[in-house]
């Protein structure tokens, strides 16, 4: 493997919250507030400032929907669907090594 290319794989989803979010898109378009609610522990401004970063990164989409009122709309891009299938696999890594026995797993978002 490549320092080279992990390195800022890891410097952009290594970030604490942004791999959640983008699980999250990963069932769909979402508005911010729906994100809020389905990424707990985060505050408005750490998630403004995640999807901010996602959206520079080409990864995220966001949209402005027309009001009253104003509404803002995430969607991941075709390049951000292009890390669900390592997403799934580190979550499936994830369930084998880190998480605690009897513990149930992450919920579905819809």
């Amino acid at each position: 493997m490549s320092c080279q290319a992990l390195t800022p794989v890891f410097a952009l989803l290594g970030k604490r919250w942004s791999g959640l979010i983008i699980s999250t898109l990963m069932a769909g378009p979402a508005r911010f507030s729906e994100i809020a609610k389905l990424v707990p522990g985060v505050s408005e401004r750490m998630l403004s400032g995640r999807l901010t970063e996602l959206v520079q990164a080409g990864l995220v989409e966001r949209e402005v929907l027309e009001g009253p009122p104003v509404a803002t709309r995430y969607r991941l891009t075709r390049r951000g669907e292009g890390l669900r299938t390592a997403l799934h696999e580190l979550e499936v890594w994830a369930q084998e090594h880190l998480v605690a026995r009897g513990e149930p797993p992450c919920p579905r978002t819809p």
